[in-house]
């Protein structure tokens, strides 16, 4: 590990070893933890380090604290085939979010669609790995979530709803899925504390909002993040509130918090072949790709990329390494 600069570079193995013993500490379960240390280790391969293994600290505060289980817990609170929910008993939601995934792509194969909705859960990292399970399956996943609040209501000034992320994974034939995973603000509150990490002062404008509304560029003033798309980003905001939290009695807004009943999320998979002739669809989807890539350039544009694609490329050039803010390192090497 390089010690002489503020981003370091650590071995994956190394990087993993490091999150399995900080688990074992607090008894989880080692198949657990194997599970949480892919998805979060994952996250930083793919360079989202917003929901990396800089989330491993919080997660072990609430371990300690006794607000998150140690092993996970569920109660199937309906079961009518097609569409479970589940109340998490704030278990890990990364052991929850595989679970409930992997029983939405089986109940999909007899219902050509299935849907398992999880409340009581807790944050789960990023949404892409969730969905990418169905896409591995060959079927379309789509993985929303609440979340405590970081943004404000389009022409507000108090945080009331989280950034509510959405991700959308699409099976191709001989290749990466489509892979989209967004929040609905133009950054993740995450990035900006890890710029603060480093020491960098400033931030691009349209990221972030001081305590009156205001639009800020320094850092020590960030009080929320703004939606993208601005009244947009809100809109869709709202309605992964409805769809991944009061359609089934997920929490929402403060409620969505750790020290309150943690987020909620809604898993779904979607049988292609129910829909339609599945050699069809991506004999289709292979043409449209193909439409798309040789769209004549803008000027100055490089390469047009499908969802995704700038992740999975970070993914396979970071081999067996990865880059990380000292601190971070740091604090799990405690």
């Amino acid at each position: 590990m390089d010690q002489r600069e503020e981003i370091v570079t650590i071995a994956v193995d190394e990087l993993k070893q490091l999150c399995l013993k900080r688990l074992a500490e607090v008894s989880v379960p080692d198949t657990e933890a194997r599970i949480i240390t892919d998805i979060l280790v994952e996250a930083d391969q793919r360079g989202v380090h917003s929901h990396g293994v800089v989330c491993l600290p919080r997660y072990i505060s609430l371990i300690k604290r006794g607000i998150m289980k140690r092993k996970m817990e569920y109660e199937t609170v309906t079961d009518s085939g097609a569409v479970s929910v589940w109340d998490g008993l704030r278990s890990n939601a990364q052991v929850l979010g595989k679970a409930a995934m992997l029983h939405a792509v089986e109940r999909a194969r007899e219902y050509g669609m299935a849907a398992v909705a999880v409340k009581n859960s807790n944050h789960f990292g990023a949404g892409a790995y969730y969905s990418e399970l169905a896409a591995d399956a060959g079927m379309i996943g789509i993985t929303v979530s609440t979340g405590s609040p970081t943004m404000a209501p389009w022409g507000g000034a108090e945080r009331m709803i989280g950034n509510n992320p959405l991700a959308v994974a699409v099976p191709v034939k001989d290749g990466e899925p489509i892979l989209l995973d967004m929040a609905m603000s133009v950054v993740a509150f995450g990035k900006i504390t890890n710029l603060a990490k480093q020491g960098i002062p400033k931030i691009p404008e349209g990221w972030a909002l001081d305590e009156d509304g205001r639009e800020t560029t320094d850092v020590s003033k960030v009080y929320s993040v703004i939606p993208v798309g601005t009244y947009k980003g809100f809109g869709l905001a709202l309605i992964i509130d409805i769809l991944s939290g009061i359609l089934f009695g997920g929490a929402t807004g403060e409620r969505a918090g750790d020290d309150c009943q943690g987020p909620a999320q809604l898993f779904i998979a979607l049988d292609i072949e129910a829909f339609g002739n599945s050699g069809r669809f991506y004999q289709e989807l292979s043409d449209r790709m193909a439409e798309l890539k040789a769209c004549r350039k803008a000027e100055g544009s490089g390469e047009i990329l499908f969802p995704g694609e700038l992740e999975n490329i970070t993914r396979s050039h970071s081999g067996e390494y990865v880059k990380l803010i000292r601190e971070i390192v740091e604090e799990l090497q405690m």
